[in-house]
């Protein structure tokens, strides 16, 4: 007998990360800035910088002699001490989007960090939001930055446990 398909096509992504290994990466020197700018999108960064009471980028000069596009996302300056609750954050931010790629239909060689946004849903749940044009759709790649820029919804698990973050999304295939 032919086993009958799923009904509605869904992938699913998992990812494990363990606390002391971010620890370490965040303090490096200089790596803090670096890591979050590779993996927060701008919006995701304006809510660890609220959260963390971290100091908000000041705003450019009004004059420059020669136009260039502004930056997306101004970097994060570490804080003076990293604590464990700015690395739970981060280590789950990670964990959440490293599931996110694995589980977008295209698998997570097709898109990037900040294609993934980490929210908070109706009823405070946690979602991943697929920014506008990373389903794999023509031209994916680095859509979406900024507000505004909807796309499709994951579902998204998140558990922290002693030295563990693990994160578990289902999206639509």
């Amino acid at each position: 007998m032919k086993p009958t398909p799923f009904p509605i096509a869904l992938n699913i992504g998992t990812d494990i990360v363990h606390l002391p290994r971010i620890s370490k990466l965040l303090h490096r020197p200089s790596y803090f800035t670096r890591f979050t700018r590779r993996i927060l999108h701008a919006d995701e960064q304006r809510d660890f910088r609220a959260r963390f009471s971290l100091p908000q980028p000041t705003p450019a000069s009004s004059f420059s002699p020669s136009p260039s596009p502004p930056s997306p996302s101004p970097p994060l300056q570490p804080p003076s001490s990293i604590t464990p609750d700015v690395v739970r954050w981060l280590a789950g931010r990670f964990a959440a989007k490293e599931a996110a790629r694995k589980a977008a239909p295209l698998g997570a060689a097709h898109i990037s960090w900040k294609e993934v946004v980490v929210t908070v849903g109706e009823g405070g749940r946690p979602e991943v939001v697929y920014l506008d044009g990373c389903e794999g759709d023509e031209g994916g790649k680095g859509k979406g930055e900024g507000e505004g820029s909807g796309g499709r919804v994951g579902k998204l698990s998140i558990s922290h446990d002693g030295e563990y973050v693990v994160a578990m999304v289902v999206a639509a295939g």
